[in-house]
């Protein structure tokens, strides 16, 4: 989560919703802005991911944070729920098992993904940090039956939405700067060692310069197709029942924002998109 004191707006950063990409660029904006990022120890909750709190467990235990979310503009990232549990299996795989997908045997792959649909299934309403890449969009939107975020933004609009965020606070941000790509890799040899230094290099480099080194090599090493997509799990039948079934209020949350795709691209062009709504 970013919160911009300055120019009063909060972005809920989503897992596996381009929030890497876009909070790399809106924390140029704001040198006294507020983050939650990375995984810590909360004196109550324990072992947490302070960059994904679900709104209901910000409220309790995050009060300054939820009261700006309840007076600033808010945006949020939305995608469809079957890519993004593609690249959520991805994420975790790599940053607690520290295997990249793509070098998974894919008999191996299936098993990995159909134990990780029964964990996912065990604490969808309550995420352990390992899981919170698979933790409903609602719950990042509605705080139970209240919706609190004001603008929802479809993946393909993350350009213009960073574009808009620049012009509207005056600071010069690369829109078409991407990070966490879920891609496959063209040369496999070298998969390995490209992720361990891109860990290191994301823990050790200001983001928005990992970023633009990220994107560098990413044209040389990857196919720049979905990883997730092209090892096959996302055509599983476990994977589309789990998604269908678990992930409906998302579904239709990703339908109706992206019916609005056109007018949503036209308002932020515009720099229409800045009052609150809810």
């Amino acid at each position: 989560m970013i919160i911009s004191p300055r120019h009063q707006f909060v972005f809920v950063h989503i897992p596996k919703c381009a929030g890497t990409s876009v909070r790399t660029q809106l924390i140029k904006c704001d040198p006294d802005h507020i983050g939650m990022a990375e995984v810590g120890t909360h004196p109550v909750l324990g072992n947490i991911d302070y960059g994904h709190v679900p709104l209901s467990i910000l409220r309790q235990h995050f009060p300054r944070e939820y009261s700006y979310l309840e007076r600033f503009t808010s945006y949020a990232v939305v995608r469809d729920p079957l890519e993004r549990f593609g690249s959520s299996l991805r994420q975790m795989l790599w940053r607690y098992d520290k295997r990249p997908m793509t070098l998974i045997p894919q008999d191996e792959l299936r098993d990995l993904t159909l134990r990780t649909i029964k964990e996912v299934a065990d604490q969808l309403d309550r995420p352990s940090s390992k899981y919170i890449f698979f933790a409903r969009q609602r719950d990042f939107i509605h705080d139970e039956d209240r919706r609190i975020v004001d603008h929802l933004i479809p993946m393909e609009l993350v350009p213009d939405f960073i574009a808009h965020i620049g012009r509207m606070t005056d600071t010069p941000m690369e829109s078409g700067t991407r990070s966490n790509q879920n891609v496959e890799l063209r040369f496999k040899r070298v998969g390995g060692l490209a992720y361990r230094v891109n860990d290191v290099l994301r823990r050790t480099l200001p983001l928005d310069i990992h970023a633009r080194i990220k994107d560098g090599a990413l044209r040389l090493l990857s196919a720049r197709k979905n990883a997730a997509e092209a090892s096959g799990i996302l055509q599983m039948d476990e994977v589309r029942s789990f998604v269908e079934t678990h992930y409906a209020e998302d579904a239709r949350i990703h339908r109706e924002v992206a019916a609005r795709t056109g007018a949503l691209k036209a308002a932020l062009r515009a720099d229409a998109l800045r009052e609150r709504i809810v």
